[in-house]
């Protein structure tokens, strides 16, 4: 049997390091903080981070059910691995909350525990990066250098543009639908230069694709400055064989006007789009995977829900009675009620800042490293990741049950019991030493 746990865990890493190597050095997606939106239903945004989020729940409740359809008195296998995290999960409630505190609050402390820890964990596969969906970065900077009102392109009165700004993407095969991103693709970039119009922009974007897709050779300073001839040259060798296909308009004055086209300079001409179905696409990946907690609205739900919670439990064990501690009018006190009542709405952002900085900072650094040092090294990185997995998933329910814990207190409760211990002391101490009593 110890012969097989040997096999499958060297079967496991090598499966590992060969999708890890296989997919670490394809295209990677952009560093953005908001989640990527796949797709809408109706008003509501279908997200990476939510669509991960449902595959989690997905594995919690089928694991769940595998393990408690056939339940024995002896647990073996699968009950017994089961078991055996929630009785440590109990065990370990109860020495902080004691028992009868540890199951009213166990049922949502660990779910929030096994979510997120598995969310965390789930979070760190390596072909998380490579599957998904792409965005055509190419038709992408067409439609900016040829919309009158551009979304990312700044035009100032004179009509140039104000700001520099760079289209980065990866050259490959799919841009639209699923794609399974493949090792060693080429990372490729335009950038729009201050003080340049629209139609110059254009001008040098013709070259620029020539060069990237259609071989056109050129030297650097050309490509940033590029003549008329070279451009009409440039033009000449995008004829849709292999290479993007530039789309003319017809009347192209009226297309210029109406936002459909842009004109050259170089050529005289009004380019009405670039079609790139026959070649290679510059596009960027849109991950259908991202780790749940890297999405700072999921990491403020989770806080929202662990807030309204301790609330409710506090004023299921002392009723409105629970409500003296924020609203106290005597003297001093009453400022403290205020911290208290402050603190409360402020664990919130602390709950979500904590976990969503952590996992957001731990996605980061594993992308960026994979393109520094071979995806072995990075592997001590997810091991580290894992750690911090681990203890964000532990931070964040305890301090839900410390939390819970101290809302279910009586306040002034331990004072008082530490009084009456004080008088049975001091009564003991007077039957056996009447003159000492008497003296104090």
């Amino acid at each position: 049997m110890k012969l097989v746990y040997i096999v499958v865990a060297i079967a496991a890493l090598g499966g590992w390091l060969a999708v890890g190597l296989l997919f670490a050095q394809g295209p990677q997606p952009e560093i953005v903080v908001p989640a990527e939106v796949l797709t809408k239903l109706g008003p509501l945004n279908i997200t990476n981070t939510m669509l991960t989020a449902w595959i989690v729940m997905a594995m919690l409740i089928v694991f769940s059910f595998v393990a408690t359809r056939s339940m024995k008195l002896m647990p073996s296998g699968i009950q017994n691995f089961f078991e055996a995290i929630i009785g440590f999960l109990l065990a370990q409630m109860e020495e902080i909350a004691g028992e009868k505190n540890a199951r009213k609050f166990f049922a949502v402390v660990a779910t929030i525990f096994l979510f997120v820890i598995v969310s965390n964990w789930f979070g760190l596969m390596p072909f998380f990066n490579a599957i998904g969906k792409t965005e055509d970065v190419g038709h992408e900077i067409f439609h900016e250098l040829a919309s009158p009102e551009p979304e990312k392109l700044t035009l100032a009165a004179d009509g140039t543009y104000e700001e520099k700004h760079k289209f980065a993407g990866w050259k490959m095969d799919d841009a639209g639908g699923m794609v399974v991103a493949k090792s060693g693709a080429k990372a490729v970039d335009f950038e729009v230069e201050v003080g340049e119009t629209p139609g110059q922009a254009l001008d040098r974007y013709i070259v620029f694709l020539a060069k990237e897709f259609a071989g056109f050779e050129i030297d650097d300073e050309a490509l940033h400055h590029p003549t008329a001839e070279q451009v009409a040259a440039a033009a000449a060798t995008l004829d849709g064989t292999g290479a993007p296909l530039l789309m003319m308009a017809e009347g192209h004055d009226e297309h210029a006007q109406e936002g459909h086209g842009l004109e050259s300079p170089a050529l005289h001409a009004t380019i009405a789009g670039v079609d790139f179905e026959d070649s290679q696409k510059m596009a960027l990946v849109i991950p259908f995977f991202r780790g749940v907690y890297s999405d700072i609205n999921n990491t403020l739900a989770l806080g929202i829900i662990a807030f309204f919670m301790i609330e409710f439990w506090g004023f299921q064990a002392l009723g409105f009675g629970y409500l003296k501690k924020f609203f106290n009018l005597n003297g001093i006190n009453s400022f403290v009620g205020i911290l208290e009542l402050l603190s409360e709405f402020i664990r919130i952002i602390s709950f979500a800042f904590r976990l969503f900085g952590n996992i957001f900072a731990g996605e980061v650094l594993i992308l960026m490293l994979t393109f520094l040092m071979p995806f072995l090294f990075v592997d001590i990185i997810y091991g580290l990741e894992l750690f911090v997995g681990f203890i964000q998933a532990s931070v964040f329910a305890l301090l839900t049950l410390v939390f819970a814990t101290m809302a279910v207190e009586h306040h002034g409760e331990e004072d008082h019991h530490g009084d009456d211990h004080h008088d049975e002391d001091a009564a003991a101490d007077a039957h056996y030493h009447p003159g000492a009593a008497q003296a104090h």
